[in-house]
């Protein structure tokens, strides 16, 4: 009995065993098969801190207006504006820089380097081509926001350095998070839902991140508009300028302060694997959960099967049972006298 028992245990272990193994083999096989024809996953990089300089590469000029009120014009490139308070509104041209800088509890100042054009009350417009430079003055009346858009390939931070008026602006602190966007895989949900893909990641003080460097490795650089950076700068009672940007960027670069010369480049997609997809995981379980159920399944049919054969083995022991035929006459008692 106890050999029998013994026989019978390491049938059904090898039976898990084997189910394991199946279930891990075709969960290796869907995701070969998810990596090779999925497309690079779709990722939303998240920055928020605070830094006293940002700058970024206008590609919507529509979308990054600068508006006059509060600010006074520092330098214009034909002199003939500088010194005055701004009228109407700013538009940089494609291509310009806008820099945002305010170190400590400064004034703020706004730098356009590129062509762009002065919208004025009147319907007038005066376009330009150099470095147009603003900063706030409350002479000029108030601000219409104190918040300012950025809306292109950008940097936030800058290296640090000391100069001949003060420290120079700095990133005063900031964090990374990493989202994922979901494929659309068919019967298991559409794509683009947002999940996380890793923690908040401190960037150091002192630090600059960028998404439109080149990689030092092929020497090409993402799209403008999947490098750009969207959201915006604001300024409050508090030191620097708040800094909230996202970007779907595959890529960015981080540079911290040190000793040596060191930028590294962040993967993005390396936070958000395809295998970490929702949906995936949906698959995956799909196809391994009937070789993980494998050995339920072949011990519930035979204890079917054997509950049958003992039932008919029953009846037919039932059906066959009759009295045994009688042999010959019965003995009879006999006296002997």
């Amino acid at each position: 009995m106890h050999s029998i028992w013994n026989s019978i245990s390491i049938l059904a272990w090898r039976r898990v065993g084997a189910s394991f193994g199946l279930a891990l083999l075709l969960s290796l096989i869907v995701n070969f098969l998810l990596l090779w024809f999925a497309a690079q996953p779709h990722t939303l990089a998240v920055i928020n801190g605070r830094s006293e300089f940002a700058s970024f590469s206008v590609f919507n000029p529509e979308l990054t207006i600068i508006y006059g009120n509060g600010l006074r014009i520092s330098s214009w490139p034909d002199s003939s504006r500088d010194g005055k308070c701004a009228e109407g509104a700013v538009l940089p041209g494609v291509l310009s820089i806008v820099s945002y800088q305010r170190v400590e509890q400064n004034v703020l100042q706004i730098t356009v380097n590129g062509p762009g054009e002065l919208r004025l009350d009147d319907s007038r417009t005066e376009p330009f081509d150099g470095e147009v430079i603003l900063y706030e003055d409350a002479e000029c009346g108030q601000l219409v926001s104190k918040r300012f858009p950025i809306w292109g390939p950008g940097k936030v931070g800058s290296a640090f350095s000391m100069r001949s008026d003060g420290p120079g602006p700095i990133l005063l602190s900031g964090t990374l998070e990493v989202y994922g966007k979901t494929i659309d895989v068919p019967l298991f949900g559409g794509g683009g839902a947002m999940y996380s893909a890793s923690q908040p990641q401190t960037i150091p003080a002192g630090s600059f991140i960028e998404s439109n460097s080149l990689d030092s490795e092929n020497k090409e650089s993402v799209s403008s508009a999947q490098a750009a950076m969207f959201g915006f700068v604001e300024f409050s009672d508090e030191p620097g300028l708040a800094v909230n940007v996202s970007t779907e960027s595959p890529r960015l670069h981080i540079s911290t302060p040190g000793a040596l010369t060191n930028s590294s480049r962040i993967d993005v997609g390396l936070f958000v694997q395809v295998l970490n997809d929702p949906g995936v995981l949906k698959i995956q379980l799909l196809f391994a959960l009937p070789f993980l159920l494998w050995p339920i399944f072949i011990d519930l049919v035979n204890l079917a099967l054997s509950r049958s054969k003992d039932d008919k083995k029953e009846n037919d022991t039932r059906t066959d049972s009759s009295p045994l035929p009688e042999v010959g006459l019965p003995l009879k008692d006999t006296v002997h006298g």
